[in-house]
């Protein structure tokens, strides 16, 4: 018989039925594992599979796959839970979320970390390091990558501490500012606790000096 298209009929290669059910998987170890167990199946007269060994070879499939949906489940690295936020409405400049601090405590501050975190360090280089790289400190303390200080511009109607303003702006010791790069990075809410309960007060928004298209 010749066939429509002109092609010479042929009879179909016979799968074994055991294969057909797992090609659609395409995972490689399931494939060795299936030809160890095709390996040991018993075929009858008729050239029909054994039912237990048929049983057999898909619950060796089915642990197969279990064991490797759990391996990849642990490899998976966890992302963290960081803290939810409502950002203020977009202003020209960056606006940042922290604290007000004075530059005598901000110094001083990073100084004590440095020499917490590098006891080796001599004081005359914590100290000129506290005041060159001052964030530094902060961030490694906390384990917090977005803190930071700036300046901020006067809030207006609101009560500033002396000590907290330099040249007319308000030092901040700021966890994040709303430019994505920052926010993207902010913290974890146990993390932010752990600062505001070093801080002794709840952090609050301010307007950076720098526009946002400095940013990016």
């Amino acid at each position: 018989m010749i066939y429509p298209d002109g092609a010479a009929s042929h009879k179909p290669r016979q799968s074994h039925p055991l294969r057909t059910y797992v090609t659609n998987l395409n995972m490689s170890q399931q494939l060795q594992s299936l030809d160890g167990a095709m390996s040991s199946m018993q075929v009858c007269p008729l050239g029909c599979c054994s039912f237990i060994s048929f049983s057999i070879a898909l619950a060796q499939l089915g642990e197969a796959k279990h064991n490797e949906q759990r391996d990849s489940e642990r490899t998976k690295p966890s992302r963290p839970n960081r803290i939810k936020i409502t950002l203020p409405l977009p202003q020209r400049n960056a606006q940042m979320y922290g604290y007000y601090i004075s530059e005598e405590w901000l110094y001083e501050t990073a100084r004590s970390f440095l020499a917490k975190l590098y006891p080796d360090l001599c004081e005359t280089k914590a100290r000129t390091n506290a005041r060159a790289n001052p964030s530094y400190s902060f961030r490694k303390n906390f384990h917090i990558q977005s803190l930071s200080t700036a300046h901020a511009l006067l809030p207006p109607g609101q009560i500033v501490p002396a000590e907290c303003i330099v040249d007319g702006f308000v030092l901040v010791l700021y966890i994040f500012n709303d430019q994505p790069d920052s926010y993207n990075r902010r913290p974890t809410q146990k993390q932010l606790d752990e600062l505001t309960r070093f801080m002794g007060r709840e952090p609050q928004w301010s307007v950076s000096t720098v526009p946002a298209t400095f940013y990016g």
